[in-house]
């Protein structure tokens, strides 16, 4: 028979690991700027509520670990913010880029060719005054030239991923676009 504290602690402690997770299922929100109500999603860090500005006309769908955005009238291309678990996390620094940016290519889809890794590096971006490795990379599917970066963030016990994907001649003004709406991003 097993003792009434240690089942007791034992569900503390899956209630406290689980209230730690990131959960991207977006709520409708708002925050005030200058006496006027804004309106944003929320997500949850654990007990905390984060807020984020997705780019105006793209849709959110998803939720969970990961969410998707897509921007309408571009084919073929979609952001997300994704989680998943990292014991042990993997900092942020320059011994680490090679370690990341072989994790950005076997992120890619199966089918994928021609693939080069365009440059990675310690991102000058930062989220939650933590560091983040950006992968820049290129690859061929279905005869198709895509683009893709991927800002990689150690938070805790998770890996938390930016994602950027379009054929490359639409890549750059959307991933421009996505990237801004990453610093709305708050509570993170």
């Amino acid at each position: 028979m097993v003792h009434p504290l240690v089942l007791t602690v034992a569900s503390l402690l899956v209630v406290a690991s689980a209230s730690a997770e990131i959960d991207f299922t977006p709520t409708n929100s708002f925050y005030v700027a200058e006496a006027t109500k804004v309106p944003c999603v929320a997500f949850h860090n654990g007990d905390k509520v984060m807020q984020y500005s997705p780019p105006e006309g793209w849709k959110l769908g998803g939720g969970g670990n990961k969410i998707t955005l897509t921007p309408t009238n571009t084919p073929q291309a979609e952001a997300t913010m994704a989680t998943r678990p990292s014991k042990p996390s993997i900092p942020a620094t320059n011994e680490n880029v090679k370690a990341y940016s072989e994790l950005a290519v076997r992120m890619l889809p199966r089918g994928a060719a021609k693939v080069t890794v365009v440059d990675a590096a310690v991102s000058s971006m930062q989220k939650a005054g933590r560091p983040m490795i950006e992968v820049n990379l290129t690859y061929v599917l279905f005869a198709q030239q895509f683009s893709m970066n991927i800002l990689f963030l150690p938070h805790d016990d998770e890996l938390v991923t930016f994602q950027m994907v379009a054929r490359t001649p639409d890549f750059g003004s959307l991933e421009n676009t996505f990237r801004r709406s990453l610093f709305s991003l708050q509570g993170l």
